[in-house]
């Protein structure tokens, strides 16, 4: 057999067994640094007490189920500021895509939902879909004394129209929430 030829029979080998990931080749299913959201398995429900920059404390309610590498699912939800979001990742071959579902509060004894706000194709660092908002992923972010690492940031302050009653939010890929920023100036931020 010549070198050509044990060369094809190697190349052949190695996409099959890429092909099936025993390689260990990184999935394709999460684009960019975003897959760092879903590079753990993990599923857990958390009470997480925070403070405003007012001095009020509140709790959020939150929930984070993540099945490596092809899902991640987080939602919180907080009484004193009526403040629901719910986020998923759903994983393919393009990238995957991110959903944002902003509650938008309780009016006349029923939940008044937004629109959802899809990012399609993750890829990169950062990304804005077509209405505005913005994705980013952090390598880390300091509340108090705390470093928490992974974090996602959405940002609505670009939206053409922000549907949500909330301007920004912020994610641990393995804590959960870390910040909400309200439209008005007011800071939520987890307490230490």
């Amino acid at each position: 057999m010549n070198k050509s030829a044990k060369f094809a029979i190697l190349l052949a080998i190695g996409m099959a067994l890429s092909a099936c990931r025993l390689l260990g080749v990184d999935d394709p299913y999460v684009g960019g640094s975003f897959k760092r959201l879903v590079k753990k398995e993990q599923e857990w429900n958390d009470t997480v007490k925070v403070i405003d920059n007012w001095g009020l404390k509140d709790a959020y309610d939150e929930r984070i189920y993540s099945h490596k590498p092809e899902s991640f699912y987080f939602e919180a939800s907080g009484d004193l500021n009526e403040i629901n979001i719910d986020l998923r990742i759903e994983c393919d071959e393009n990238g995957g895509k991110m959903t944002l579902t902003c509650y938008r509060g309780f009016r006349d004894g029923i939940w008044q939902y937004g629109p959802d706000i899809v990012f399609k194709n993750l890829r990169g660092d950062i990304m804005m879909n077509r209405d505005g908002y913005t994705i980013r992923m952090l390598d880390t972010l300091k509340i108090g004394k705390n470093t928490y690492w992974d974090v996602l940031e959405f940002d609505a302050t670009g939206a053409d129209e922000n549907i949500c009653n909330f301007d920004k939010f912020y994610v641990a890929a393995r804590d959960g929430l870390l910040r909400i920023e309200l439209q008005d100036t007011i800071i939520i931020e987890r307490r230490p």
